[in-house]
C-alpha cells in the first residue's frame, strides 16, 4: 500500500514538472489561456500580438484601429463606417464578390464593425489557411483608391445598414423644433465625462452619407489608419516565424503616417448624478454607474476583476439566495475613448426592490473594506479566476478581449495576462481601488420604477385635476357681467388675410415661447426634480408645471378678442376665453371712422388693438382716456354706431371729416 502511494505521488510530481515545462514554452497550458502572448513591432510601428495555441483547429486574425465614428467631421457623419465598407469593396483588380469568395471558399468567416472609439476587422479560419488569411486581411486594409463608381455602389449598403432616409416633415420638425442641438439635454458621455460626441449635433444621416466623396474617404483613411496605432492579433496553431515573416511582408508594407491628435482627456464634474423615473412597467429597472477617467492598463484590469467580483457576490445573494430579488444583475464595463463606466444593471422584482437596493449598498460597502474577510475573498477570487480561464480558451474568445477592452495602444503596449493578474490581486489592492472608484462623487444612479397606480386610477386623477384647474382659472379670470342691461352684441369682423397673418405670427410666437419654456422645464427637471425619489412629490411638481403651461396658453387665448358688447353705461370687449375688458362710457374720448393711413401710418397704432386694416372701408376707431384704443369692424356698422352713440353720450366723427374724399358706406 505504501509503495502504491509513493508511486502515485511520483506520477503526480512528474505531471507537475511536465506542466511547468510546458508553461515555459510558447504553447501555453490552457490553465493560463491569457499567457504566452508575444508583442512584435514591425518597421512601420504596427504592433503584432501573437500567440500559438497548439490545441486549436482555427486561427483568429484581427486588427483594431483606435478611431471610430466619434472622429466623423460635422456634416460627414457616417464617414468612419463608410470607410470600413469601402475596404471590403473592389480592390487590386478584384471585385467585392471575388474578395468575399477568396476567404469564404476555404471556410473563413470575416467581418468588420465601427464603434464610437475604434474600428475592427477580423477573419476566422482553419489553421491550414491562416497565413493566406493574414495576406487577405492585409489586402483589405491596404490603401484604396476610392474610385467614384465604387463609392457610389457602396453608398446604398451604408444607407440601408444605418436606416437612413430623406428627411420628411416630421423629421424636420424633430430636428429644428422638438430636438434642436441648442435645446438638447447633454447625454451621459458629455454630461459626466466632458466628451464632445456626434450625439450633440443635428445629424442628417441621409444627407451626410450622400455628401461623402472619395476624397473624404481617402482623407479619413490617410488620417486615422496609421500603422503605429494599429494592433494586429494572430492567435492559432501557426508557426511563429512564418507568422512574423508574413506580417512583415504584408502589414509591414503599410506606409508610415503621422499620428493624429488624441482626443481631449475626460473631465470630472466632481459630483454624483441621480435620476428617478416612474413608468408603466412590471418591475423596477436599476442602473448604477461609477465613472473612471483616463484609465491605465492596470485600472482596466482591476475594473474587470471588480466587475466580475461584484457580479458574483450580487447574484449569489439576489438571484441564488433565499430571496429571489432578480433574475440576474449584471456588472459590466462601458468604454468610450478616455472614459469608462463601471455599470451595475438589472431588473428587480418590485416586491423585493428595497431589499435589493440594501444588498447592493452593502456589497459596495464590503468591497470598500467593511467586513470582507481574507478567506472569503480568496474563495471568491479562485472562483472568478477559474471561470475566466474556462470561458476564454479559444482563439476567438481571446481575440474578442482586444476588440472589447485592449484596443487602445496608448494604454496597452502588451497583451495583459488576465489569469495571472486575477490570481495575484490582493484583498488590500481591491479595497483600495474600490474606495477610489466606488466613490459617491463618481456615481451615476438611474432607477425607473413602476407607477404605483393603475392607468385607470391615474386617468381619473388627471381628469379630476383638470376639472379643478378649469374651475380655479374661471374663478380667477371671469368677471361677472349683468347681462340684463345689455343693449347690443356684435362680433368683430376680421379680414381673412389679416386673420391668417396675425394668427400665424401668434402661433409662431406661442411655438417658440412654448419650446423655450419646455426647455426651461427640462433643465429644471434634470437638475433637481428627477433627483427627488418620490413619485408623489415629482408628480405634484410636474402637475403644477403642466398647469402653469396650460394657464399661459389660456392667457394667450384670452388675448384674442371675439366680440363687443354694449351696455347702458359701458362697452365690454369679450375675448376668446374667460377674459373681458370693460370701458366705462365716461372713459371714451373718441369714436370715429378711419382709414388705414389714419391708424397704421400714424402714432395712433401705439397702444392700439388693430382688428381691421381699414383698406376696403373705414374701420371704427374707439379711443379711451388712458391712451389705449381699438380699431375694428362689425357686420352692421351703422346700427352699432347708433347704439354706441347713445351709450357714450357723444356723436362719432365721420370718416369724411378726418379724411377728405372718403365717404362712409
Amino acid at each position: 500500500m505504501t509503495r502504491f502511494i509513493l508511486s502515485l505521488c511520483l506520477l503526480l510530481a512528474l505531471d507537475v514538472v511536465a506542466n511547468c515545462q510546458q508553461n515555459g514554452q510558447n504553447e501555453t497550458s490552457p490553465a493560463d489561456p491569457f499567457g504566452g502572448f508575444e508583442t512584435i513591432r514591425l518597421a512601420n510601428g504596427l504592433k503584432l500580438w501573437y500567440k500559438r495555441t497548439a490545441d486549436s483547429t482555427d486561427t483568429a486574425i484581427g486588427i483594431v484601429i483606435p478611431f471610430g465614428s466619434d472622429r466623423d467631421p460635422a456634416g460627414k457623419e457616417g464617414l468612419a463606417h463608410f470607410t470600413e465598407h469601402m475596404l471590403f469593396a473592389d480592390h487590386l483588380g478584384r471585385t467585392e464578390q471575388q474578395i468575399k469568395r477568396e476567404i469564404e471558399d476555404p471556410g473563413g468567416v470575416y467581418n468588420g464593425f465601427t464603434l464610437p472609439d475604434h474600428t475592427v476587422f477580423f477573419v476566422h479560419i482553419g489553421n491550414q489557411h491562416g497565413l493566406s488569411a493574414l495576406d487577405w486581411l492585409y489586402k483589405v486594409l491596404s490603401p484604396h483608391t476610392m474610385e467614384p463608381e465604387v463609392v457610389d455602389r457602396q453608398r446604398e449598403p451604408v444607407l440601408q445598414e444605418t436606416n437612413a432616409r430623406p428627411r420628411e416633415l416630421f423629421d424636420w420638425i424633430q430636428a429644428l423644433y422638438l430636438n434642436p442641438p441648442a435645446l438638447r439635454q447633454k447625454g451621459l458621455w458629455n454630461r459626466e465625462f466632458g466628451l464632445h460626441t456626434p450625439e450633440s449635433r443635428d445629424v442628417d444621416a441621409f444627407r451626410s452619407i450622400h455628401s461623402i466623396t472619395g476624397q473624404d474617404l481617402t482623407a479619413f483613411y490617410d488620417t486615422y489608419y496609421v500603422p503605429s496605432l494599429m494592433t494586429l492579433t494572430v492567435i492559432g496553431n501557426l508557426d511563429r516565424e512564418q507568422v512574423v515573416e508574413k506580417a512583415r511582408e504584408t502589414f509591414g508594407r503599410l506606409p508610415s503616417r503621422p499620428e493624429p491628435q488624441q482626443p481631449s482627456p475626460a473631465s470630472d464634474p466632481g459630483r454624483p448624478y441621480r435620476a428617478f423615473y416612474w413608468d408603466f412597467r412590471a418591475n423596477p429597472f436599476y442602473q448604477q454607474m461609477f465613472k473612471v477617467y483616463d484609465p491605465t492598463a492596470e485600472d482596466i484590469i482591476r475594473l474587470t476583476f471588480l466587475s466580475r467580483l461584484l457580479g458574483k457576490r450580487l447574484n449569489d445573494r439576489l438571484r441564488f439566495g433565499d430571496r429571489k430579488a432578480t433574475y440576474g444583475i449584471s456588472p459590466f464595463l462601458m468604454f468610450r475613448g478616455p472614459a469608462i463606466a463601471l455599470t451595475i444593471q438589472g431588473s428587480i422584482d418590485k416586491d423585493q426592490y428595497g431589499y435589493a437596493r440594501s444588498v447592493i449598498v452593502q456589497e459596495l460597502d464590503t468591497l470598500r473594506g467593511n467586513g470582507y474577510s481574507q478567506e472569503e475573498f480568496e474563495a471568491d477570487r479562485t472562483t472568478i479566476s477559474r471561470q475566466l480561464k474556462t470561458a476564454n480558451t479559444s482563439p476567438k474568445e481571446l481575440e474578442w478581449w482586444v476588440f472589447a477592452a485592449f484596443y487602445d495602444p496608448s494604454v496597452f503596449s502588451d497583451y495583459p495576462d488576465l489569469s495571472q493578474d486575477f490570481d495575484r490581486i490582493t484583498l488590500q489592492e481591491v479595497q483600495a481601488f474600490a474606495r477610489q472608484v466606488l466613490a459617491t462623487n463618481r456615481e451615476v444612479l438611474t432607477i425607473m420604477r413602476p407607477v404605483p397606480l393603475s392607468d385607470g386610477v391615474l386617468t381619473l386623477i388627471g381628469i379630476a385635476a383638470l376639472v379643478l384647474f378649469v374651475r380655479v382659472v374661471r374663478a380667477v379670470m371671469i368677471s361677472p357681467i349683468e347681462m340684463s342691461r345689455i343693449r347690443y352684441v356684435a362680433r368683430f369682423r376680421i379680414p381673412t388675410a389679416f386673420k391668417v397673418v396675425s394668427m400665424g405670427c401668434l402661433l409662431a410666437f406661442a411655438a417658440v415661447a412654448g419650446r423655450l419654456l419646455f426647455f426651461a422645464c427640462q433643465l429644471l427637471a434634470d437638475r433637481s426634480i428627477i433627483k427627488i425619489e418620490s413619485f408623489w412629490v415629482q408628480g405634484c411638481i410636474f402637475t403644477l408645471m403642466a398647469a402653469g403651461g396650460l394657464f399661459l396658453l389660456i392667457l394667450l387665448a384670452s388675448r384674442l378678442p371675439r366680440k363687443v358688447l354694449l351696455f347702458d353705461d359701458r362697452v365690454v370687449v369679450k375675448y376668446l376665453v374667460y377674459r373681458s375688458r370693460a370701458i366705462a362710457a365716461g372713459d371714451i374720448v373718441e369714436i370715429s371712422l378711419r382709414r388705414f393711413r389714419d391708424v397704421w401710418w400714424s402714432a395712433r397704432v401705439w397702444r392700439c388693438l388693430p382688428l381691421t386694416t381699414g383698406l376696403r372701408s373705414p374701420g371704427i376707431y374707439l379711443a379711451c382716456r388712458n391712451g389705449t384704443s381699438i380699431f375694428f369692424q362689425v357686420r352692421d356698422r351703422k346700427e352699432f354706431l347708433a347704439v354706441l352713440e347713445q351709450v357714450a353720450g357723444q356723436e362719432f366723427t365721420p370718416a369724411s371729416a378726418q379724411a377728405p374724399g372718403v365717404r362712409d358706406r
